[in-house]
Formats: C-alpha cells, sequence, structure tokens
C-alpha cells in the first residue's frame, strides 16, 4: 500500500493534542506602515478589534492546558483598550501571555502597567540599527523616541526588579544586514533578557522581497508545523492554521460558532494535515508557497541568547 494511504488512514483515527501556543488577532490596527508588513499595503477587510467577550470565550475554551496565548498577529496590541483586561483574564485562567509591540505607544504610564500586570513574555521589533533606515522602514515612526520608550520601560523594569521575559529583535533584510552587529551590541548590554536575529518572511508574497540574498530554492520539502502545534484565531473568530495568513485566505472554522477542539479535529484541519505530510497542497494553497515549508539556504535566525528562551 502507498504511504500516503496509510497516512491517510492514521490521521483518520490519530488528532494531535490541543496547541500549546495560539496567536490571538485582538487587534488589525497598527500605528505604522513598515515596509515589511502585510499593513504597509492594507488588510482584507474584517472587525478592527476583538471584543472582549470573544476573547474570553476563546481562553475559557482554550485554557484546559494552560497555553501561552500570544496577543498579537496583523496589528499593534497596545492599541487596542481592553487589553491590559485581557491579559488579567487570561492570568486568572493560568494562561501564559505574550505581546509583541514596535513601542511606539509605550508610555511610561503603558510600561507601568506591563510591569503590574501578569504578562509573561514582551518582545519589542525595533529594526533600530540607525536613525535613517529605521525611519524608512517604518514610517511615521521616529528612532530616538521609540528607542527612548524602549530604554525608559527598561529602566522601570529594573527598578522593580521584575517583569515579564523581555526581547528585542530586529529583522534581517538587505537594509539592516550591515546595522546588526552594532544592534546586538547596544541591546545585550540593555537590560533586556535576549536579542534575536530574525529571518526575513514575504507573508506569502504580501510584501517584497528584501532577504539579504536569493539563493536558490531547496528540493527538499519539508513539513510545517504549525497545523500540529500551533493555533491561530482572527479578530472575528476566524481559525486559521497560521499566524501568517493575516487576511484568513485559508479558513479552517470559526471560535464563535465551535469550540476549538472541534476545528482542530474538524475535516478541514484533517484535510491539511494530510496534505502537509505527504506535499500534496492544491495548486491555490498558500502553505504551497510558504517560507516555511519549502526552505531557502542560509535563511536561518541568528539569535543572541540573554536568559531562558520563551516558550512557543
Amino acid at each position: 500500500m502507498p504511504l500516503w494511504h496509510n497516512i491517510a488512514e492514521l490521521l483518520d483515527y490519530y488528532i494531535p493534542p490541543l496547541p500549546s501556543v495560539y496567536w490571538i488577532d485582538i487587534t488589525r490596527d497598527c500605528n505604522l506602515k513598515c515596509l515589511m508588513c502585510p499593513q504597509a499595503r492594507g488588510l482584507a477587510p474584517r472587525p478592527a478589534r476583538m471584543s472582549i467577550d470573544t476573547f474570553k470565550r476563546i481562553v475559557d475554551d482554550v485554557s484546559e492546558n494552560r497555553p501561552l496565548l500570544k496577543l498579537y498577529l496583523s496589528g499593534e496590541p497596545l492599541l487596542h483598550a481592553s487589553l491590559f483586561e485581557m491579559i488579567d483574564y487570561a492570568g486568572t485562567k493560568a494562561c501564559l501571555t505574550m505581546i509583541h509591540t514596535n513601542a511606539v505607544g509605550l508610555t511610561p504610564a503603558t510600561s507601568e502597567r506591563i510591569l503590574a500586570s501578569p504578562l509573561t513574555f514582551l518582545s519589542f521589533s525595533f529594526d533600530g540599527g540607525s536613525a535613517e533606515i529605521y525611519e524608512r522602514l517604518r514610517p511615521p515612526a521616529r528612532f530616538e523616541e521609540v528607542r527612548s520608550h524602549i530604554r525608559q520601560y527598561l529602566d522601570l523594569r529594573r527598578q522593580r526588579g521584575g517583569g515579564p521575559h523581555t526581547t528585542i529583535e530586529i529583522i534581517r533584510m538587505r537594509d539592516t544586514e550591515r546595522l546588526i552587529p552594532r544592534f546586538v551590541e547596544e541591546w545585550k548590554t540593555s537590560g533586556v533578557d535576549e536579542v534575536r536575529v530574525v529571518p526575513y518572511l514575504t507573508w506569502h508574497g504580501l510584501v517584497d522581497d528584501r532577504h539579504v540574498e536569493s539563493p536558490p530554492p531547496s528540493s527538499r520539502f519539508k513539513p510545517c508545523a504549525a497545523p500540529f502545534q500551533h493555533g491561530c484565531i482572527l479578530s472575528d473568530g476566524t481559525a486559521v492554521a497560521c499566524c501568517l495568513d493575516v487576511n484568513g485566505v485559508m479558513p479552517l472554522g470559526h471560535a464563535t460558532k465551535n469550540r476549538f477542539r472541534e476545528i482542530w479535529s474538524g475535516n478541514d484541519y484533517r484535510r491539511l494535515r494530510l496534505q502537509m505530510l505527504t506535499a500534496t497542497f492544491p495548486p491555490d494553497c498558500i502553505c504551497e508557497r510558504c517560507d516555511n515549508t519549502i526552505r531557502e539556504i542560509g535563511l536561518q535566525p541568528a539569535i543572541v541568547p540573554e536568559g531562558p528562551r520563551p516558550t512557543g
């Protein structure tokens, strides 16, 4: 019997454990139009912000195994008026929480609220090697202002003697490549727990290719872990396969109509897992052209650890 028949039969009986990590798209609003983000070209119409009732329903549904909830995907989490209520509610259910922010709105008052909250992980997306490059990549942000916000937060964190595990990252791309050593050197002694250099993504072709180099793609197919390990829910409750599907091109269910465990074990997820394991995607499937399934040589992330790594 062909291998893929064996796999199909296996998947009829096997459902992966519920995810330990979820991306929850609490807001699609953003205060920047970064050139390397789908926000620069606009997102497909969908509610700008997830309602607190929808969020609580999702948390109640998925909190059984105390997962990490990443409260971001397509937008800037600090713009959601109920962000800290969301963090607090997730904490009452023993869930870990994380936000990834551009720090434009990181006022001293917001920093104090973060440090007083049960937030587990905080990540800054800065790409701040120089004012010229930063301000060209991230309009209309101002380099010195955002840098000051991050420094003020780190000072407050130091004074309080605790707070969420804090990471700062820069994207490796043509624009930033020569500035990365300076960036790492500056921030590894700043008080953050970790400095990360992350690979560039094209978001399934939604943004221009700014890779440092474009080597020939590897012919070796590598299945993506997302349909087996991660949950991802957009602002209106639509479940999608991974955090790169910001426009919900491949919906797999709706978290306001069904429990996530029902979506996770449903036919759409089962079909996608089979396609992933056998590399038999239909021609229009976003997984067919994703960086996470067709790997390119030389585009692996470089990481400078400064303390324990976040989960997920």
